[in-house]
This record gives structure tokens, C-alpha cells and sequence, in this order.
């Protein structure tokens, strides 16, 4: 795969119909915050990274995606003002990019999923730094509102989330090997076994109903957990340690 065309610290990333969207992010340890985006077609046969893609409306790192009915809906972060609640959605048919309502909590290095026409925002830091939350939200695009849902068991940063069989999965996060998931029927957390090592910075996917897991600080193992077994195991080494890789199944 191509490099991309400008070196980005914690962008968010995701994959709507065979196209890396990558967004935002920093430049270095504490750089110039970007809004910019650029894409990697992978239905071209030579694809190459493209930056002439709209502006997110703001500036963000350590924010997080997903995608929604079509859409890509990018949730808090921080920049120079500092830690977010803002949100906004990018249409990728209008090329548009546009603000919507604000989280009900400010949140930095937080996770969003989507599943059953709603947006998840879980976790991350607060109003500042040391304001670890465990608390959660989910968004309705009918009605525009943020409401918010039982939190979790464990206060998570720079963690991960994932969706399966209509569950929730948080995976990780600071000093973390911990997992839990949300059941959306009962809506209730519930204990997950927790990983082979702890994940600050990891990310994760699904494939073929198994849930992936890259990397992370001081990580570069790859390990991934079968519901059906309830157990993780370890599959093999990515080439280098990766802090916050941008991971998605294509």
C-alpha cells in the first residue's frame, strides 16, 4: 500500500465502498492539528493516495469515525482549543461536509460504532486529561439527539470498539487488557475474558465473525477473540510497533 501524503498522528480512518477515508490527525507529538482528508481508491488498479477531498468543518486528532446510513460521522477529539464534544457527517456522493448536534459529554481518544441506525460514542478523556470516563451516548440521526445509556463497567481511553452479533464490544484501553460488551436487548455490560496483554492505542476489526486486534503502545502483536470458544488467542507479529494504527477489513 502507498504512503499517504502527509505523515498523521491519531487520524481516524475507515473504508466506505473500497475507499480509505483518512482524516484529520497531528502532525508529530504536539504539531499542527489537521482537518484535511485524502483517500486511497482501492478499486484502482495503481491506486494512490488523494487529497483533494473537503475539509472537515474542524480541526481534530484523537477523535473517532463510522460509517451510517451512508454517511461518515466523525465525534470529539482535540485540538488547540481543546478536548471535543463537536461532531460532523461527510457525504461522499454532495462531497459535503456538515455539523451536527454536539455529544452530551466532551470526549478525547474516545470509540464510536454504529449499529441499528444509531451512532455509539463510548469512553475517552473529559474536560481534561485526567478525566477518565466511563460513561456513553448513542445518536439518533431521525431526531438529531444524543442520549445517554448505562455506562460502562470500566473507565476507558485509548481504547477500542467493535461490533458483533449485535453487541458492542470495548476492547483495551490505558493499562487495559479488560474487555466488556454492550448487549443492546438487555442493554447491560457484560464481563468479556480479557486479552493476551494490554492495549492502549490498539485497534480492531471484524472478519468472518472473529474479532482482530492490532497493536497498540509497545504493541505489535496481533491476537483475535471467537465468541464461539469465549477465548483470545494470539495469531502472529506485525513488522513494527504500532501506537493507534488505522485498521478496517476490506
Amino acid at each position: 500500500m502507498p504512503g499517504t501524503n502527509i505523515a498523521r498522528r491519531y487520524p481516524s480512518a475507515l473504508n466506505y465502498n473500497q475507499q480509505i477515508l483518512l482524516m484529520g490527525g497531528m502532525q508529530g507529538l504536539s504539531g499542527t492539528n489537521y482537518n484535511t482528508v485524502e483517500m486511497l481508491d482501492l478499486n484502482d488498479e495503481n491506486p494512490k493516495w488523494d487529497s483533494n477531498l473537503p475539509s472537515m468543518g474542524e480541526k481534530r486528532c484523537t477523535f473517532a469515525s463510522a460509517l451510517l446510513n451512508g454517511l461518515v460521522y466523525c465525534a470529539g477529539g482535540d485540538n488547540d482549543s481543546g478536548h471535543l464534544s463537536s461532531c460532523e457527517s461527510y457525504n461522499p456522493e454532495e462531497r459535503k461536509w456538515s455539523s451536527i448536534r454536539n455529544m452530551n459529554t466532551k470526549r478525547s481518544w474516545l470509540a464510536l460504532v454504529s449499529t441499528r441506525g444509531l451512532l455509539y460514542a463510548l469512553g475517552g478523556l473529559g474536560d481534561d486529561d485526567n478525566d477518565q470516563t466511563n460513561t456513553a451516548e448513542c445518536y439518533d440521526p431521525r431526531n438529531g439527539k444524543w442520549e445517554n445509556i448505562p455506562p460502562m463497567k470500566t473507565c476507558r481511553f485509548g481504547f477500542t470498539a467493535v461490533v458483533l452479533n449485535n453487541e458492542i464490544y470495548a476492547i483495551g484501553g490505558l493499562c487495559h487488557s479488560s474487555v466488556e460488551k454492550y448487549n443492546l436487548d438487555s442493554k447491560t455490560w457484560i464481563d468479556v475474558p480479557s486479552m493476551n496483554e494490554s492495549r492502549w492505542g490498539g485497534s480492531a476489526c471484524v472478519v468472518d465473525d472473529l474479532i482482530w486486534v492490532f497493536g497498540g503502545v509497545n504493541a505489535k502483536t496481533v491476537e483475535f477473540y471467537d465468541p464461539a470458544t469465549n477465548k483470545w488467542q494470539v495469531s502472529t507479529n506485525m513488522d513494527r510497533k504500532r501506537d493507534s494504527p488505522c485498521v478496517f477489513s476490506v
